[in-house]
């Protein structure tokens, strides 16, 4: 991995990034992209990304969270509030975040075990809400010395595991559904992308307080669910360094959010040392992912080849789904090279681990 090409790119990202956020349509990714953006300043040491990221949090922080209607659209905006509140030192934020993630575990439908289910009154779990759920309460959690909520985040991602990680491969399935008693049939790659990201976060919150009631036990079985899934995402690496939409289909498209997610979660892995990860195999895989995500970003600033919003169904409509860029694809890579120039040091940094 070359540092400059990585500083390079991400500066690109950002620099197009911000002015987008306000100008162009509102998107339910935003807040990822936001996210991305405050990872970008403290990677780059740069005001810039962090202004950017405010001047687009201020209108909704005036009017405070909209939490009713379509999860998607305000549950990833705690972990942006809470970035922004470990970067200023502004309690607004906190307040804001924390009424977020209040929401989240007041009034939204659960499974009988609480597993979040996005889509009411269909009971079905999701792979993408381990990401908009669980880092979040982990990471309040941490701030505010709240075990409780930390026991929350391992519960989250521990019942998507037991509901969606599949026998075989190790790999994580979209969708379960519970009242017919079935899951969907691909294996999505930025599903497993969004597991990977979020069971890496709340391992590296969570890890740092062994009193936590959670136990060994709980901590124990996400990491070893994670590390075996990221080592058959491992194995499914393209040569190009990128992952089909449907990873263990050669006949989908590369894609490349999904890319992006994978180089985050297997940086952080390779830094915890993450037990029963193959590090030496994960290592070459994440320079492959890093080098593929780069060049994936044009002169532009923009983060192509990802795929729109995808709702399950079977190969054919996976490969249906249109290709360009979308703001939870900008958000994820300006992550994965923030992390790649600082690593696990700018994690624990704004998380304040």
């Amino acid at each position: 991995m070359h540092k400059r090409s990585v500083k390079n790119t991400l500066e690109r990202l950002a620099a197009r990034a911000g002015p987008a956020l306000r100008t162009e349509q509102p998107h339910w990714g935003d807040a990822v992209q936001c996210d991305g953006l405050l990872y970008a300043a403290r990677a780059l040491g740069s005001k810039k990304p962090l202004e950017d990221a405010i001047a687009w949090f201020e209108p909704k922080l005036t009017a405070g969270p909209q939490t009713e209607g379509w999860i998607w659209s305000w549950s990833a905006e705690a972990l942006p509030a809470l970035d922004i509140y470990l970067l200023t030192g502004q309690t607004a934020y906190l307040d804001y975040a924390a009424a977020v993630v209040d929401a989240l575990e007041a009034k939204t439908m659960r499974t009988s075990d609480g597993a979040i289910v996005p889509h009411p009154p269909a009971v079905e779990v999701w792979v993408d809400i381990s990401y908009f759920a669980a880092p979040a309460l982990a990471r309040l959690g941490l701030i505010r010395s709240d075990t409780a909520r930390m026991e929350a985040a391992a519960d989250q991602l521990l019942v998507h595991q037991r509901y969606l990680q599949d026998e075989v491969t190790g790999l994580f399935r979209h969708v379960a559904y519970l009242e017919r008693q079935a899951v969907s049939p691909c294996l999505w790659a930025r599903g497993n992308a969004w597991f990977g990201v979020a069971a890496t976060e709340v391992l590296l919150c969570l890890g740092t307080l062994p009193h936590c009631a959670s136990g060994k036990a709980g901590l124990g079985r996400i990491a070893g669910a994670l590390a075996r899934q990221l080592n058959a995402v491992a194995a499914l690496q393209d040569a190009e360094g990128l992952w089909h939409t449907v990873l263990d289909r050669t006949d989908s498209y590369l894609e490349s959010s999904a890319a992006a997610g994978f180089a985050l979660a297997l940086g952080r892995a390779l830094a915890m040392k993450l037990s029963g990860l193959e590090r030496e195999q994960a290592q070459a895989v994440w320079q492959r992912a890093i080098q593929a995500v780069t060049a994936k970003v044009d002169v532009n600033g923009e983060f192509t080849g990802v795929s729109q919003q995808t709702p399950p169904g079977d190969l054919d409509f996976y490969n249906s789904i249109e290709v360009g860029s979308a703001p939870y694809g900008t958000g994820l890579c300006m992550m994965t090279l923030a992390e790649a120039l600082q690593g696990a040091a700018l994690f624990s940094c704004l998380t304040g681990c």
